[in-house]
C-alpha cells in the first residue's frame, strides 16, 4: 500500500489561518489556497494533510513578503492549539518531562516535523526532523524554532537565551529579525532539521501548575489518539527526510541512504516497494515539493534552486521541473504572480 499522507492536528492549521486573518488576509482565500473546508478546523484534534499546511505557509509568504511570519506565529501560538497533547504538555512536572512528552506525542501534533531530545554532558537539544513537503515552505521550519524558544520562555523565564539555534533554511533578509528574537546568531545548516539547544541543568526546572493526576488521565486520551495516527517508523518518511537533508551537497545515492537506515540496498528496495514506492520516486517527490516552495520565493534564482536540490547542472533541473509541472520554472513563477 502507498504511504499515507502526513497529517497535522487541525488546531495548528486553525492557528495559522488566525495569524493570516490578523494580518488582513481573507479567511476564504486561505481556505481556497489549501483546498480545505473550514468545517475541518472546527475540532482541534481533527487531522489535516501537512501538505495543505505547508501550502498555506508558502501562500502567506507570497502574500506578505515583508512579514517574518514565524514571529507572527510565535506571538499568537498557544499550547491549546496542539489539541489534547497541549493539555498533556502543561501538566508535566519539570522541563525534562515536557520535552519527553513532546517527543512521545510529536507525531500526534505534526507528522511533518518529528522531535527527539538529545542529551550531552552540558546541553540538551530538541531536534525536529522536517519532512520535505514542510521543509519547502521555509517560514514553516523557522516557526518551529521560534515556537520552541517561545515555549521555553513561557516555562522557564522571559529572558531565556538558547545555547544555539540551527535552521535548515537558507539565510534571508528575515534572518537578522529572527536573530533578534532568538538573541543569538542562527546557524543555517542546509540540512533537514530544526535544533534548539539549551543548558542541560534546565531540564530539572519545575513546570508551574502541574497536576500529576490530571496528566495521567490526559496521557490515556493522548495514547488512544496516537494509536490512530500513522506509523512513526514508516521507512518512506525516514528515507524522504534523509534525502532532503543531503540534497544541498549533491544527489544522495541509494547506497548512502541504505547505510544510514541500516539496510542493504536490496532490502531497502524491497521494503520501499512493499510501501508502494521506490528510492527514485521518493527522491523525485522530495525535489518537486522543495522546488515548488523555493520557486515561490523570488529571492532565489532558478539556477540557485537547482543546486539546492542537488542537481549538478541547472538544465537537468529545468527538464525535471517541466516533466513534473508541464511548465518551466520561469513559467511557474509567472503563474504565482
Amino acid at each position: 500500500m502507498p504511504d499515507a499522507p502526513l497529517t497535522i492536528v487541525a488546531g495548528m492549521v486553525a492557528r495559522l489561518v488566525e495569524v493570516g486573518s490578523q494580518l488582513g488576509v481573507d479567511r476564504e482565500w486561505m481556505l481556497e489556497e489549501m483546498n480545505l473546508d473550514g468545517e475541518a478546523l472546527a475540532e482541534r484534534d481533527n487531522r489535516i494533510a501537512v501538505e495543505k499546511f505547508a501550502r498555506l505557509w508558502t501562500a502567506l509568504g507570497r502574500r506578505l513578503p515583508d512579514r517574518v511570519l514565524a514571529l507572527d506565529w510565535a506571538a499568537s501560538w498557544r499550547t491549546t492549539d496542539l489539541g489534547v497533547f497541549g493539555y498533556v504538555l502543561t501538566q508535566s512536572d519539570n522541563l525534562a518531562g515536557s520535552l519527553e512528552t513532546t517527543c512521545r506525542y510529536g507525531r500526534l501534533v505534526d507528522e511533518g516535523s518529528l522531535p527527539r531530545l538529545i542529551r550531552t554532558a552540558r546541553t540538551a537539544a530538541l531536534s525536529y526532523a522536517i519532512a520535505p513537503v514542510f521543509l519547502a515552505c521555509q517560514q514553516g521550519p523557522e516557526s518551529v524554532g521560534a515556537t520552541v524558544v517561545q515555549f521555553l520562555r513561557m516555562v522557564l523565564e522571559p529572558e531565556f537565551v538558547p545555547v544555539s539555534v540551527k535552521l535548515p533554511t537558507p539565510r534571508t533578509e528575515r534572518t537578522p529579525v529572527l536573530e533578534k528574537f532568538f538573541r543569538i546568531p542562527i546557524q543555517h545548516t542546509g540540512g533537514a532539521s530544526v535544533v534548539v539547544e539549551m543548558p542541560i541543568e534546565l531540564l530539572d526546572r519545575p513546570c508551574p501548575g502541574a497536576d500529576p493526576l490530571l496528566a495521567g488521565y490526559l496521557r490515556k486520551t493522548a495514547d488512544a489518539l496516537l494509536s490512530q495516527v500513522g506509523s512513526a517508523t514508516s521507512l518512506t518518511q525516514d528515507v524522504a527526510r534523509r534525502i532532503a537533508e543531503k540534497l544541498g551537497t549533491g544527489e544522495p545515492s541509494q547506497a548512502t541512504i541504505a547505510r544510514q537506515v541500516g539496510l542493504s540496498e536490496r532490502t531497502l528496495q524491497r521494503r520501499l516497494q512493499a510501501e508502494g514506492t521506490s528510492f527514485q520516486g521518493i527522491l523525485e517527490d522530495a525535489r518537486r515539493s522543495i522546488a515548488l516552495g523555493y520557486l515561490a520565493d523570488r529571492r532565489f534564482a532558478a539556477y540557485e534552486v537547482s543546486f539546492m536540490l542537488g542537481y549538478a547542472e541547472p538544465a537537468t533541473f529545468f527538464r525535471a521541473f517541466k516533466r513534473w509541472t508541464g511548465k518551466t520554472p520561469q513559467e511557474y513563477r509567472a503563474t504565482l504572480a
